[in-house]
């Protein structure tokens, strides 16, 4: 223990951790796939609203689509700290092929877990920062800088494309970027996405990008004529997954791996399938590569790519096209944030935290928007870790978090609030 932490200690009482549960729990019922962010806003915001001297700001980021910002003032001249959180679930709770829609409202499973949609991601973190800033309002820790909580819409990697568009599409890190534009900075961030209580100080940068066959179509009685646009797909998406090490290899770093997602294929005509072969054939991709690439250099690396395969078998012509992209970043151990959430968190579990694995990195968090606008940001998150140990957010009946581990990191971050704005 450290005089700090033992200073915020007697805060955690039964009825915080009790309150902090049941907000957590609430929060869960409130349903809010991205781009129907507007129920949690408000709940957000009136929970917030009620910490003493907390102010609230709605940011309209579109219609009906808002940031929810609670600043909390120092006293003057000392350093501020942000802690953000997105709304938006990635999922509806009811998606096929994942069990998201097995127990969509919150549960408490009877051994201190809490199972349900966005549980873990992240909607865990909202009431693990109000039970922080509490715990520092009750321990009389004079803060001089400001506490800066951001409530953000569209987060989760989504984009709209082809026929999918409208605010269920627009995300991608949007309520960050807004907030980021229109004076939401800090001194320092944390972000408390799913990282299993471990310290994540990078992402990976991303880019979707579409990769377009096309064909020739005739009817089935006559489809020896045609040009199947479906066949050259699959032998193009077969050419990307072996390409997937050489592509990696190319973009070696000590600490993020990089990885190439295979996410769809769609080609012809669902609705008229006599139509045939398919005309045109469109695979979508995900590709993750550290900040030490540019997304200009990822887009001549895979057109080079394809031209290669082209000149190898001219039958495969094909349309490459990026609709979604963002910039990875990374901040060293020496930063004084990566220091200060070290040293909380030794406190708290009376170890040093654990470093993410590389492949953590390729999961996108608005931290690399705050890093754009100059503000030292990380993961740090009580979600991500199931019951049996493994570093994931979903187990058989969906997302799942430790009560334990939330009240633990709850503590972490008091700590690393008291010790960056006291």
């Amino acid at each position: 223990m450290n005089e700090l932490l033992d200073r915020l200690l007697p805060a955690f009482t039964p009825e915080l951790e009790d309150e902090m549960v049941g907000m957590t729990c609430d929060l869960v019922d409130i349903p809010s796939p991205t781009g129907e962010e507007g129920a949690i806003a408000d709940y957000v915001a009136h929970r917030f609203g009620e910490i003493d001297g907390m102010d609230i700001e709605l940011q309209e980021v579109e219609p009906d689509r808002y940031n929810v910002i609670g600043r909390l003032r120092g006293s003057g001249r000392g350093r501020s700290l942000l802690l953000g959180a997105h709304f938006d679930t990635g999922m509806t709770g009811k998606d096929p092929g994942m069990p998201f829609g097995l127990l969509p409202k919150a549960t408490l499973d009877g051994t201190g877990w809490i199972y349900g949609l966005g549980v873990s991601n992240m909607k865990s973190a909202f009431a693990a920062y109000h039970g922080a800033i509490r715990a520092v309002q009750e321990s009389d820790v004079e803060l001089r800088g400001d506490i800066i909580v951001a409530g953000v819409i569209g987060e989760t990697e989504k984009s709209p494309t082809d026929e999918f568009s409208g605010p269920a599409y627009r995300a991608g890190g949007l309520g960050t970027m807004y907030a980021a534009q229109h004076g939401v900075v800090a001194d320092a961030a944390i972000i408390g996405e799913p990282t299993g209580l471990r310290v994540q100080t990078g992402n990976s940068s991303y880019v979707f990008a579409k990769v377009t066959t096309k064909g020739l179509s005739r009817h089935t009685w006559s489809k020896e004529h045609g040009d199947d646009a479906i066949e050259k797909g699959v032998r193009v998406l077969d050419a990307f997954r072996a390409w997937e090490s050489e592509f990696a290899a190319s973009h070696a770093h000590p600490t993020m791996g990089t990885r190439i997602g295979f996410g769809a294929i769609r080609g012809g005509n669902s609705f008229q399938p006599a139509v045939n072969p398919a005309r045109s054939c469109t695979l979508y991709l995900d590709f993750r590569f550290p900040p030490t690439a540019t997304i200009m250099d990822v887009h001549r690396q895979v057109q080079g790519f394809l031209d290669d395969l082209r000149d190898k078998d001219p039958e495969l012509d094909t349309e490459l096209s990026f609709f979604l992209c963002r910039n990875g970043y990374e901040i060293t151990d020496d930063e004084p944030l990566v220091r200060t959430v070290g040293r909380a968190h030794s406190a708290v579990f009376g170890e040093p935290s654990r470093k993410v694995e590389p492949y953590r990195y390729d999961v996108s968090a608005d931290t690399s928007i705050l890093h754009e606008y100059g503000v030292p940001a990380l993961t740090y998150g009580p979600g991500g870790i199931r019951k049996d140990g493994v570093y994931d957010v979903y187990d058989q009946y969906g997302e799942i978090v430790s009560i334990e581990n939330l009240v633990s990191c709850t503590k972490v971050y008091a700590q690393c609030i008291a010790d960056i704005c006291g």
